[in-house]
């Protein structure tokens, strides 16, 4: 026979805590992190003017105004709030360029990351499946592409081989 106990009056039954789904766990710890925070919310905003520049710039990217040519930003004498960040030398507003070329600096980013993504998985691919040699060879490349800064690698290949 087996004995059952019953439990008594004043215990207290705890049950383990239920886990957090993954992305909450992930928006619980990014929210106390401030500089990921700000990150994100300049990220958003950088995102929300360039996609939304036709809306938010105050001029066409390429509208012309003669009557103000080289106009300084606001807050210098001279400036106009027409011109918040005032005029290049042919009359087209500043930070309406900035707005639309937003555009195409984020495009050339994401295309970039895109392509840098395509060739690592291709490349980590043929590494691991050869192996050996190829691997070998592949991960020395690496390591001096990582051991050496962008712009001192470009330099480098310049120097190499020329301009043409």
């Amino acid at each position: 026979m087996s004995q059952v106990t019953e439990p008594v009056a004043n215990e207290i039954v705890t049950a383990a805590p239920t886990p957090m789904p993954p992305m909450r766990e992930f928006w619980h710890y990014f929210k106390r992190n401030k500089g990921a925070v700000t990150g994100l919310v300049y990220i958003i905003i950088m995102l929300v003017i360039a996609i939304g520049a036709n809306v938010i710039a105050p001029h066409g990217p390429a509208e012309q105004f003669r009557d103000a040519l080289l106009r300084p930003p606001v807050w210098q004498e001279g400036g106009s709030w027409k011109f918040l960040l005032g005029t290049d030398d042919v009359g087209r507003d500043i930070l309406s360029r900035l707005m639309y070329g937003a555009r195409l600096s984020l495009l050339v980013g994401c295309l970039v990351v895109v392509l840098s993504l395509i060739l690592g998985v291709v490349f980590g691919l043929f590494a691991g499946y050869y192996g050996g040699v190829v691997d070998a060879t592949i991960m020395r490349i690496v390591d001096i592409m990582l051991a050496l800064p962008s712009l001192l690698l470009a330099l480098v290949l310049v120097a190499i081989f020329g301009r043409r």
